[in-house]
């Protein structure tokens, strides 16, 4: 697959867009093809390398919207916001024209109307010259000639200037959207202060490399990823993960581009490029979410294809039945071209995509990523939520409570082989253990080495072999009549095939996960439970302190795929997993809605999961489930806004009581009215 991204120039119309996205995944050498008509982006999944593209994509677009062009993404080019100088001339014109007397009065209304018509009637001339006959430019043609025929001189051109008015409203209120949002990414600065021999040079992110020093002052946002090497500060990072209380950073602290540096200077060392950072990467998330589309948004796409056709037949229906039937047909066609002033879907085709595009960008600012808009929607209906337990529902940062050993085995010998063991591993065991003991680790003296996630370890370290891991992993080396560490997590340890003891550990509730929990159940989620591989009475004590519904334990990674998979099939319920994306990402990328909560910086919870929570406060869970409710509620508001107005202007059309000029703005304004009911979520807090 080779996946190409384009920039689009000049689309103006949602409906035009979505007819050329259509086209475009027509062609057979195209996989997939999404075309974001918010952020004017075109990505295209090929099957193998096309030569020459843009020709084909140019060739498709001016078919359907002769000003429509591509061109490869970031290329500068020079724009230049056109005013509608056009509308103000000829709305002068017009109103100079009622003060007239005819014939004079009767040629300036003509030349208002060219001129407010003009743009439109050029594009529906190309459109008609392309086969392309259902679209809003000729619509609004054949509407305003219909018009014109029957004398309605003023209101054909009034008509026409409303509507290049509601078009350049449109536009404004959908870049400013896109500026908010993008204003909110805008985490970077874009120099940084290098350390070099010639003393400290400002320069552009793009040249700096790994493992080089940059300083970083009070009141400055740190620019690249990297690791504290001198100086003390408290960083302010609300900007990536939400959390508004201030972290204290020293040295070999990791801090991320993007953190406000509240005080004092630090020294850092850059772990990663501009490219390769954190909130780079959290960008790019973001930018590409718009290819992962909610099924109201497929179901909208496929409905605006119909919508026109069938409201222009009920237009030729509206006419031709009463004139059949000896009715006046200038009466029944005035009415008739209210239908082709609200055949155009516009209002659906662009407000479901920017309520959902708002609702990313809102997320994104609280620290939550979510991958797609098709996981806000999911989230909003999940029914069945899991969790894994370690770091997700308890603190994850183990103590020791406990060390046992068998008769005639030294304590320091079993916590020696015990920290040799978990010397490599990332896992909670292991960081409570290294943090409880110290030894010497000499890496050459290693001579096999292997982890096996959420089992245990298999280490060969000076020609000793040891073993070190959950009571299932040692049984399944032969290891039986291990000894009882009670309700609290355990550690295993076997040396030269001796068994020696055991480290068990104790671990924490994070503070206010019952009361979230209490919440997310007020508020839908009907089923609660934990998958853990720690052992059934500590899962089971869990469990009911938290008010679970049900629990497993004992799972090694495999079971506990296997667990979900059960859970899912035999559920209706949208089910979502909640995991720290570490050990666990297979269960992960199996759940319907995968959730990974967990510290910023865990690479493989930005890889793995569907929705990406920066912090591990559990009020952060509540948030996503929050927004994502609240967006899916703002969708649906807005699909019902959209169709009940443009029903009842034709109703009204029906019955003689609604003109042509009150259609367009009836039609118009609930394009207005849905843009800037979604723009409200942005002012909105949290859930």
């Amino acid at each position: 697959m080779v996946i190409e991204e384009y920039d689009v120039h000049n689309l103006d119309c949602p409906d035009c867009g979505a007819k050329i996205e259509a086209e475009i995944n027509n062609l057979e050498e195209v996989e997939s093809a999404n075309l974001d008509f918010i952020n004017k982006h075109l990505t295209i999944e090929y099957i193998e390398k096309v030569d020459n593209p843009l020709k084909r994509l140019n060739a498709i677009a001016s078919k359907i919207d002769p000003n429509v062009q591509f061109t490869l993404a970031g290329l500068e080019q020079e724009r230049t916001e056109k005013k509608p100088w056009f509308i103000i001339v000829a709305i002068l014109v017009l109103t100079f024209s009622l003060f007239l007397s005819s014939p004079f009065s009767l040629i300036l209304g003509l030349i208002a109307y060219l001129i407010a018509s003009h743009r439109v009637i050029r594009k529906a001339v190309k459109e008609i010259a392309s086969r392309q006959i259902f679209t809003e430019n000729f619509l609004m043609t054949l509407a305003t000639a219909g018009a014109l025929y029957l004398g309605e001189l003023i209101e054909a051109s009034a008509v026409m200037i409303l509507y290049e008015i509601g078009l350049y409203l449109e536009s404004g209120a959908i870049a400013k959207s896109r500026k908010n949002l993008q204003a909110l990414l805008a985490l970077k600065p874009e120099k940084a202060h290098l350390k070099t021999e010639n003393g400290i040079e400002d320069r552009k992110l793009n040249t700096i490399q790994k493992n080089q020093i940059i300083l970083v002052y009070a009141g400055e946002r740190i620019p690249l990823d990297g690791v504290v090497i001198k100086g003390e500060s408290t960083v302010d990072t609300s900007s990536l993960t939400g959390e508004a209380i201030p972290v204290f950073v020293e040295p070999k602290s990791s801090v991320f581009a993007g953190f406000l540096n509240g005080s004092g200077i630090l020294e850092i060392q850059v772990q990663n490029s501009e490219a390769e950072s954190m909130v780079s990467r959290i960008i790019k998330l973001i930018e590409n979410a718009s290819a992962k589309k909610s099924d109201t948004e497929k179901f909208m796409t496929r409905f605006a294809k119909y919508y026109t056709p069938a409201v222009v037949l009920a237009a030729v229906l509206v006419f031709a039945i009463p004139s059949l039937l000896g009715y006046s047909y200038k009466i029944w066609l005035q009415r008739a071209l209210i239908f082709l002033v609200v055949s155009c879907p516009c209002a659906l085709v662009i407000s479901i995509p920017l309520t959902y595009y708002i609702g990313i960008g809102k997320s994104a600012k609280s620290g939550i990523i979510f991958k797609g808009s098709i996981y806000l929607d999911l989230l909003s209906r999940v029914k069945t939520l899991i969790f894994d337990k370690t770091g997700t529902l308890t603190t994850g940062e183990l103590s020791i409570a406990e060390i046992k050993t068998v008769p005639d085995i030294d304590q320091e010998e079993l916590k020696l082989s015990t920290w040799l063991c978990e010397w490599t591993s990332s896992h909670p065991f292991a960081k409570a253990v290294k943090k409880a003991f110290s030894y010497k680790f000499e890496p050459s003296k290693v001579d096999a080495f292997s982890e096996f996630p959420g089992k245990g370890i298999l280490l060969v370290y000076n020609q000793d072999r040891y073993l070190c891991g959950s009571e299932v992993f040692l049984e399944s080396f032969g290891f039986l009549n291990l000894l009882d560490a009670g309700d609290n997590s355990v550690v295993h340890t076997v040396k030269n095939d001796i068994y020696l003891g055991c480290i068990s550990f104790v671990d924490e509730l994070k503070p206010g996960m019952k009361e979230v929990l209490t919440e997310l159940k007020q508020k839908g989620v009907k089923h609660l439970s934990v998958l853990s591989g720690d052992r059934i009475p500590k899962v089971e004590k869990v469990a009911k302190e938290l008010g679970l519904d049900s629990f497993y334990a004992a799972l090694t990674p495999e079971s506990k795929l296997t667990k979900l998979e059960e859970i899912i099939n035999s559920s209706q319920d949208i089910v979502a997993y909640c995991g720290d994306g570490l050990n666990d990402a297979p269960v992960l990328a199996r759940a319907d809605v995968g959730i990974a909560m967990g510290k910023i910086g865990a690479q493989a919870s930005i890889e793995t999961a569907d929705v990406v929570l920066l912090n591990d406060k559990p009020e952060q869970l509540k948030s996503a489930f929050g927004i994502s409710k609240e967006t899916n509620k703002m969708v649906w508001q807005n699909i019902f806004l959209a169709l009940s107005i443009k029903m009842l202007v034709m109703i009204l059309g029906i019955a003689g009581l609604a003109q042509l000029w009150e259609a367009i703005i009836a039609d118009v304004g609930v394009t207005l009215l849905v843009i800037f009911n979604s723009l409200r979520m942005m002012k909105h807090p949290d859930g």
